[in-house]
């Protein structure tokens, strides 16, 4: 859902927040994946069908990258920009790069262990799934007010427990500091908090009635209240076979999510976590330097952590925290934050609340170090998806540097010159198309299934929200606009 209007116990304040734009885990199958359809063949790197269309549809093009014999030729290039590179080039030693593909993969490896304990084990029922069905058919319009303040929330809810009738005496209050009434519409299938969804669906609700204070997931409160709904009517066997299968996946999901929660719950007993108080207050103020920065005074903006924030005059062998009996040092910690960014469970941090949420953050992180082992465990980093994604990310982060390298060198040499725009694309074009021309011998490329693929060429971006991992896709390589693809003069 998103917030309307946001109260704290200082000031209104405007919120917004984008909506999470996907959800990327594909969880069709519990069991390993079959082998991928090969579009292309590089040397000894192949494109699937799957990863042609996802790097097409699931990522940002210019209108002119967007032709589907640009968007292969791109990704091809790709390709022989990371055979050029070699085996030994820079960034393969990088530990930062090393770091991010382990985070990557252990990522995907904890999701294949979603799918196996959770996922799989979901049985939904008929008659379950067609009362949800007629639920999903209400569409509800909404006074809402997000409450981002804990003690705020907590009083509100010790009122209406003792005086239930103070309801609407506290929509008025809240609607008087807003200064107007804040409508939202919701329907079934929106990508709400959980908490929401099973608020407005489990039973139909009418106009008056009030809900909250909810609990969200990012720790933040909603208080909310029917304004109107309508009954929506799903016309045609085709519609409705479809919103059918949408909600009974809906339904699915929301099951598998609690089966992974108490899976979760089950693994973590025993192993409480206390954090060093010494140590906890070192970091956490290193980290609040780290994670944000003061714009305006009274606010922090999150920045994206791109290595640990420990710093070399920090105490790597003090102890941080333990859970059960290991004692996870400050040294331990760095080294697991090389490959699990920490993960904060809002995007609207205070320095009066970062201490919280980083607290959050490092148990989410200890958590998932065992949610880690026991996929490691089961064997699940064998995955051909796993590595034809991690192939992918290294490729494309190789031909990203060697890109870099390439223009740098002919900077050095005189062949172009700094700020001539025009003169560093031509050079870069006519070297592309001499490295296509050099690997033309050894690409491969699946006629039939290239001519079947329909793209859409609607911009979207797929992201996951939650997890130290978010962006799905690497960035769309935009190394030359030619449609030109004559180079290719082998069939697959």
């Amino acid at each position: 859902m998103v917030p309307g209007n946001t109260i704290n116990n200082n000031c209104l304040i405007k919120v917004f927040l984008v909506f999470p734009i996907l959800l990327l885990l594909t969880c069709s199958s519990a069991k390993k994946r079959s082998s991928e359809v090969i579009l292309a063949r590089i040397g000894d790197k192949t494109i699937s069908v799957n990863e042609f269309v996802r790097r097409a549809e699931l990522t940002l093009r210019p209108n002119n990258f967007k032709d589907k014999n640009v968007t292969l030729s791109n990704l091809i290039s790709e390709k022989i920009l990371a055979l050029e590179a070699g085996s030994n080039n820079e960034l393969r030693k990088n530990t930062a790069f090393q770091s991010y593909l382990k985070g990557l993969k252990e990522q995907m490896m904890r999701d294949e262990l979603f799918k196996e304990v959770a996922y799989a084990q979901v049985k939904l029922d008929s008659q379950e799934i067609a009362r949800n069905y007629q639920l999903s058919k209400r569409e509800y319009e909404l006074e809402f007010y997000t409450i981002k303040d804990r003690k705020i929330a907590q009083t509100i809810e010790a009122a209406l427990d003792s005086a239930p009738e103070l309801m609407d005496q506290v929509f008025e209050e809240l609607q008087n500091r807003v200064g107007k009434q804040p409508i939202h519409k919701v329907k079934y299938l929106d990508p709400d908090d959980e908490v929401i969804h099973r608020a407005l669906y489990t039973n139909l609700l009418d106009v008056g009635t009030t809900v909250g204070p909810l609990k969200l997931s990012d720790g933040d409160y909603l208080m909310m209240k029917v304004i109107n709904w309508a009954d929506v009517a799903v016309i045609g066997m085709e519609e409705r076979q479809i919103r059918w299968n949408q909600v009974a996946e809906k339904m699915h999901l929301a099951k598998a999510d609690e089966l992974w929660r108490s899976y979760q719950t089950d693994l973590m007993k025993g192993k409480k976590l206390q954090f060093n108080k010494t140590s906890f207050d070192v970091l956490s103020n290193a980290a609040l330097q780290y994670y944000v920065q003061n714009s305006p005074p009274d606010t922090v903006q999150l920045k994206l952590p791109e290595i640990p924030f420990i710093e070399s005059d920090i105490d790597e062998d003090a102890p941080f925290f333990t859970v059960g009996k290991q004692v996870w040092t400050v040294a331990d910690f760095k080294q697991a934050v090389m490959s699990h960014p920490l993960v904060f469970g809002t995007k609207y941090l205070t320095r009066e609340n970062f201490s919280r949420y980083f607290k959050q953050a490092v148990v989410d992180l200890a958590r998932d170090h065992y949610l880690t082992a026991e996929a490691y465990r089961k064997s699940l980093d064998d995955s051909e998806d796993i590595t034809r994604t991690l192939d992918m990310w290294s490729d494309a982060f190789i031909a990203f540097n060697q890109k870099k390298v390439i223009v740098a060198n002919a900077l050095e040499k005189g062949l172009i010159k700094k700020g001539d725009d025009v003169g560093i694309h031509d050079y870069w074009e006519k070297y592309i198309q001499d490295l296509q021309q050099k690997y033309s011998d050894s690409i491969q490329l699946n006629y039939d299934e290239f001519n079947r693929i329909k793209l859409t060429n609607v911009d979207f971006y797929a992201i996951r929200p939650g997890v130290p991992y978010p962006v799905a896709f690497p960035s769309f390589p935009l190394l030359s606009a030619s449609a030109d693809i004559d180079y290719i003069k082998q069939k697959l």
